[in-house]
């Protein structure tokens, strides 16, 4: 199946999704214990947030001192922010996924595996070749 639509499926889905298991949980909590929880996973991943992004921040910054690619870093700073605007979709399963992501443990082996699998393949491109040589050297003009 073509990755867009794919992902414009899994769009109109995921509210299709969040309601029923809002609708599922509320019937066995109870309104209220079903917001509070709501608000309690909203808080911690709003937390967890703010905390690995931070960290995650100034490992990219060791590594660029220190004159290496923070490949594994950068990916782990796009799952933070995927996990960020998970975050913003109200209800379990959004809130569930991202925090997964935000958990260091589980996000680090995800970034591990895509290192691993999706950019092992990615090479930079050659220079174009113009076919001429640069022959170093000085020179002096006379008229």
């Amino acid at each position: 199946m073509n990755p867009l639509k794919l992902a414009i499926l899994a769009l109109l889905l995921l509210p299709i999704a969040e309601i029923y298991v809002l609708i599922h949980v509320g019937s066995l909590l109870g309104f209220l214990p079903t917001i509070l929880l709501l608000g309690c996973a909203a808080l911690t991943g709003t937390y967890l947030l703010q905390t690995q992004g931070l960290k995650t921040f100034g490992r990219i910054q060791q590594s660029l001192d220190a004159g290496r690619l923070p490949a594994q870093d950068l990916i782990e700073g796009g799952l933070i922010l995927a996990a960020g605007i998970l975050l913003l979709i109200p209800g379990f399963i959004s809130d569930g996924v991202s925090l997964f992501l935000l958990l260091p443990a589980s996000r680090r082996r995800l970034a591990s595996y895509l290192v691993d699998h999706v950019l092992q393949g990615f090479k930079p491109p050659a220079p174009p070749d113009s076919g001429t040589r640069t022959i170093e050297g000085q020179f002096r003009r006379e008229d």
